[in-house]
Parts: C-alpha cells; structure tokens; sequence
C-alpha cells in the first residue's frame, strides 16, 4: 500500500516554509511563537574595520530572508547589534579619535554599506554600551544560580555547569574542544575547564571602564558573548524566533550565548531557530588584513552594480560555500542582463502609453480572504492578469516553492530566468495588450525585489515602488542624460528618413562613444547607458 506523500510535496500545493534548523538539525517549518509575527536578532560588526564581501554576503542573506518573510505575509522585527567595545577598538583609537569616535565611525561606514546594497534598515541597531546595566544583571543572576564564577576581579562563565553545552555547534566538553573564551587569551590554569569563557573582565589602565556595584568585580567592561545575550532578550523578549550570523559565529559565540541564557529565559528553548549562512570562498585564499586582500563593498561596487552582485549571491544557497571572483560575478551578470533588458522594455512600452490604457482591470483580494494556497503575495490578482497570465502563476507557484525550501534562491533566479524566457517566447515586447504587459511586468519586478533587486518604476508600480530605496529605479543613472539622448535620437532618425546616412551614423558614433548602447526595433530606437 502507498501511503500518500506529505502536504508539501503534494503538486498544486504551496508548500510550507521550512529552514535549517542548526538547533535540530533538521529541515524544520518555520512556525514564530505569535502567530504573524516574526522577531530576528543578527549578530553584527565589530566595528573597528568596515564591512567586507564576506560581509556583504552574510547580511544580503539576512535582507533576503526577511523580504521573503514579508513577502509571506509575517511581520518582521529584526534587531542587528554593534560591539562597540572591544581591543581592536582601542588599539585604532587615539588622542583625536577616542574609542567612541572609532565605533561610530566604523558603524556609519556600515550603514552606508548596507544601503548600497539595498539592505533594509533594520527595526533596531543596538550598540553593547548601551546596555550595561543588562549585562550587569544577567552576570549577577549567572552567578547566584551557580553558573559563574570570579577570579581576580573576572567572571567566567562555567561550562561544566550547563548539561547542554555544545549541543547547538557539537563542539562537546567531551570532545575536547576549548578556545571558547572570546577575544583574549586567557590562562587557562584559572579556569575550572579550558573552555569556560568571560562574562566580564576587569579593565587595564586608561581603558574605559564601567561601575558594577560588586565588591568582587566592581568595574570594568563585558565579554563579548553576554553582550549579545542581553541586548537580543532586551529588544526580543526572553525566547524569540531566529538567531543568527555567520558560520563563523556558530563556536563559540553561540554556543556560549545559549549557555549563558537558557538558564535565565524562564522558556523551553531560548531560540526557535538558528541560522548560519557559510563563507565565501577566495580560491583557497583566506582574507586577510596582513596580506592585503581584503576587498571592501565600496572596492567591490566599484567593479559590479550592486543588482549583479546581489544576483550572484543569490545564485548559491546560503549554506554553502560561494566561489568568488570578479570574473565569477561577470559570468552571472551575463544571463542577469537578459531580465533587465526585459523589465526595460517593458518599462518603455508601459510608460509610452497613458494610465488608463495600461490599467489592470482587477480588483484585489485581501489576503485574509483568499485560500491557503492562493494567499500570496498580496497583489496576487492584479500578476497572473491577462494574456501572460497562465505563465505568471506557474513562476509564483515555482518561486514559492523554492524560497519555502530553506530559502532556496538558486531555484528562485532560474525560475525568474525561465519565466522571462516564457514572456520573450509568447512575444511580450510587441504585445499591444498593455494591461497584460503590465500584469507581467509587476510579477517580475515584485519577485525580483525580495531577492534585493529593486528595479520598479515609481509611475508604473508605485506600490512597491514605496518600499524601495530612493535610488531604486533601473536607469537613476541616466535621469540627468534622458532629454539630451532622447533629442539626439530624434535627430538620427529624422536623419534616416532623410537618407542622410552620413548625419545618422555620426550620432550613432557619438552615442556609443559615450556608453550609450542603442538597440533598434520594429517601434524604434531603445537605448541604456552601458556598464
């Protein structure tokens, strides 16, 4: 007897999220604790240095994942946090710029970063020294529950004292695994087991320093792992959805994160789901400040537009290793290049014609009202309109179904690239059904953007247009240089019905040798600024 597959596997049906779970280690649905709403704390920078690729890929991932969750229809409160003090902190500042200014400084560059790349900000971006007082209070609550202990005016934190230690990385007591005490080499013969780790650590002369109120350890400043723990229960509550980082982060910040909250969280788990996006890969070649190969956002922005390198990103799954080089990224680009030539287009064709002519003539449906199936996205309706109709629905039902496997956007992008394909195919560049046109071009604009590719014309798709960055648009570059094209174009064509071939053919040369790139067609000449 066959027994009948799960319901997300049954064809014609949306599956069901469902993410690692580097807590279980299974792939499990994802299910937040209220019903709606989604809360999520991101390990940040150190930020004594800006972010770099390594970075830039660990935190498109997380805006990635996120946009999906809305997409979903979840409510999301994601928290992202900066160590502001920290060794590498102090040994960049000096007389002109303290540590204070080091940190903000560092912090800014990262916002900057963020924004680049068409990161969303986040609800909240918690720096450690803002948080003290917490800190403080977790570490004295540590300590009266027999998890803690003081040497010399230090806190360490007792691993042996947690029966789950190492359950979340599997690096075990048993296994022998030490190196867990964060930042500074410690002397191991003042701890009770290698691994214990500090919870808070006396300051050195002309370091900066914070008042705890306790004879055994009356000031100084906090280790790195309780920061984390404090500012994520502050801002999230005593047990929330998703904590993650990096894989980097996994042993032993994490690792020490859960031991030294589950026993204060008064909950079953602390964390609902963890989640650990893997490295990139230089060929073998480990970044590295003393050999100089570190490549920061801005080196990288200035060799790819961010919308190719948020594609390349998205071309492998988060929890596996990403190959990277320049030429690497050029190659994706290149099939990258053939869904904005489309969504170009179809841009020029929609914005040729009035507003009525390219309405959709459908009503929306509010979510809550529609089936299981059929409940996202929210403009549903309004993308499987018209004669592409048919193609929509099948890339939604495709899209969803890769994202809801783990956040699967290398299934993602070939479903985009196969359904730009469908449109070319069913001739959606010579179609005079606007509002087809239209349905279309909101579908792939819509899906694009939760992968971070924010392409949409505000005229033409306000909607989503309002959630964009302000230098989202697909041509911003070109605004200044719109008239002046356009009249010149005019004058070549004018040329060309003239027989003047000679007239035509220069401002051809003209154009291209100032980048623009000219594609004549049945209905005119089309042009964009080079790469």
């Amino acid at each position: 007897m066959s027994l009948a597959p799960p319901p997300w596997q049954t064809p014609g049906r949306l599956v069901a999220l469902h993410v690692y779970n580097t807590r279980t280690r299974n792939l499990d649905r994802f299910v937040p604790q209220t019903p709606g709403v989604v809360r999520i704390y991101t390990c940040g920078l150190t930020v004594y240095a800006p972010m770099h690729i390594g970075h830039a890929r660990t935190y498109c991932f997380w805006d990635t994942f996120r946009r999906y969750l809305e997409y979903r229809g979840f409510h999301v409160l994601s928290i992202i946090n900066y160590t502001d003090i920290d060794d590498r902190i102090m040994k960049k500042a000096d007389e002109r710029r303290g540590w204070l200014d080091v940190a903000e400084e560092t912090a800014a560059s990262f916002r900057r970063d963020c924004r680049a790349l068409r990161i969303k900000d986040y609800a909240a971006y918690t720096r450690a020294t803002d948080f003290i007082d917490a800190q403080v209070d977790m570490v004295k609550q540590l300590l009266e529950r027999g998890h803690a202990y003081v040497v010399d005016g230090e806190v360490l934190y007792d691993v042996q004292s947690f029966a789950d230690y190492g359950k979340l990385s599997g690096n075990t007591l048993e296994g022998g695994q030490a190196g867990a005490s964060g930042r500074l080499a410690e002397d191991a013969g003042r701890k009770k087991h290698p691994a214990d780790f500090t919870l808070w650590k006396p300051s050195g002369e002309g370091q900066p320093a914070w008042e705890t109120g306790q004879e055994a350890w009356s000031s100084g400043r906090p280790g790195w792992h309780i920061e984390c723990s404090a500012m994520s229960s502050m801002l999230l509550g005593s047990s929330f959805d998703v904590h993650g980082g990096a894989i980097d982060n996994l042993f032993p910040h994490h690792e020490n994160e859960v031991a030294q909250s589950q026993p204060l969280c008064g909950q079953d788990c602390w964390v609902g789901y963890w989640m650990h996006p893997e490295h990139l890969d230089l060929r073998g070649v480990k970044m590295s400040k003393s050999i100089g190969n570190v490549i920061g956002v801005e080196n990288l922005l200035e060799r790819h537009s961010y919308d190719a390198i948020r594609w390349f990103f998205a071309s492998t799954h988060y929890r596996t290793k990403l190959a990277f080089a320049d030429e690497l990224i050029d190659a994706s680009s290149e099939g990258f290049k053939k869904i904005t030539k489309l969504v170009k287009i179809l841009e020029g064709r929609l914005s040729e014609a009035d507003e009525d002519a390219r309405t959709i003539p459908v009503p929306g449906i509010y979510a809550s009202l529609r089936s299981e199936d059929e409940a996202v996205p929210r403009e549903r309706e309004s993308f499987v309109y018209g004669a592409f109709g048919e193609s929509s629905a099948k890339f939604i039902r495709r899209f969803i179904e890769a994202m809801d496997d783990d956040v699967g956007c290398p299934r993602a992008t070939a479903a985009a690239f196969d359904y730009v394909n469908e449109l070319y195919a069913a001739g959606i560049e010579s179609s005079d059904d606007l509002p087809s046109v239209a349905a279309a071009y909101r579908c792939l604009t819509r899906h694009l953007y939760v992968l971070g590719i924010e392409l949409p014309n505000e005229a033409l798709y306000p909607q989503l247009a309002a959630d964009c960055f302000p230098v989202a648009g697909g041509g911003e570059a070109a605004e200044p240089y719109k008239a002046v094209i356009d009249r010149m174009l005019e004058a070549r064509a004018e040329a060309r019905k003239a027989k003047d071939f000679a007239k035509s053919d220069m401002i051809r040369d003209v154009l291209q040798a100032a980048g623009v790139v000219i594609e004549d067609t049945p209905k005119g000449a089309r042009w964009d600024l080079g790469e």
